[in-house]
């Protein structure tokens, strides 16, 4: 039925169709204890009072659907455990995330993430990406980040053309494709402290371990 991401490694499904959400009451039975847990995540916010808890999607398998699409299984749990895994407490997670290849005049929108970001801090990625949040479709979700974290609209409806398990991260991330109106000028908020447009497939260093496999999706968008 499924495929478990936490024995693959970094795997690409290529997308014809959008990626089916399927919920479970399957319950995520954590590593650590919640005591661990929870001190971990008061200690993490302590230090960077910008992180906030929240439900998200916790991955519990993956499978291939037949004509190009793909089944993903799910359960409820909260953002804390998966921000955790960064300072070490093993706690089973793995999350959904949304990301895109965000186009214009042929060339990539990409941006430098800010030094007080939880996940590849300091990192250059194809922007915008964010979690995918229980109740909100993935496609309206990336549209919403590319407005909050990017400051640019889309040309037409977001296309879901990949799903990619980032196992440095740990997370699924579903990968679309989006023609933005026009590049932005700069930032609109913390999350990134740089943003540009890139010409070829070489992004800066230092460059987050999912932007390097999205590489692959980039350069069959742009040269299809």
């Amino acid at each position: 039925m499924s495929l478990k991401p936490s024995s693959t490694a970094n795997r690409l499904i290529w997308l014809r169709r959008p990626a089916r959400l399927v919920e479970s009451d399957v319950e995520l039975i954590a590593k650590s204890t919640k005591a661990e847990i929870d001190t971990a995540w008061n200690q993490m916010v302590a230090e960077n009072p910008r992180l906030t808890d929240g439900p998200c999607w916790h991955v519990l398998g993956v499978g291939r659907d037949g004509h190009g699409g793909a089944t993903i299984h799910l359960t409820r749990t909260t953002y804390r455990m998966g921000a955790v895994r960064s300072v070490g407490v093993a706690t089973g997670f793995v999350g959904l995330g949304t990301k895109a290849i965000a186009r214009w005049q042929g060339r990539c929108l990409i941006g430098k993430r800010a030094e007080s970001c939880a996940t590849y801090p300091s990192h250059w990625e194809f922007a915008p990406g964010g979690a995918v949040e229980p109740g909100e479709d993935p496609i309206e979700g990336i549209e919403r980040e590319l407005m909050e974290e990017c400051g640019a609209r889309p040309v037409s409806r977001p296309l879901p053309v990949a799903l990619l398990f980032d196992q440095s991260a740990g997370n699924w991330e579903i990968i679309h494709d989006i023609q933005i109106e026009s590049p932005p000028d700069s930032p609109p908020n913390w999350e990134y402290s740089s943003m540009q447009m890139m010409d070829g497939f070489h992004l800066p260093a230092p460059v987050s371990p999912c932007s390097l496999l999205m590489i692959e999706v980039a350069r069959r968008l742009i040269e299809s």
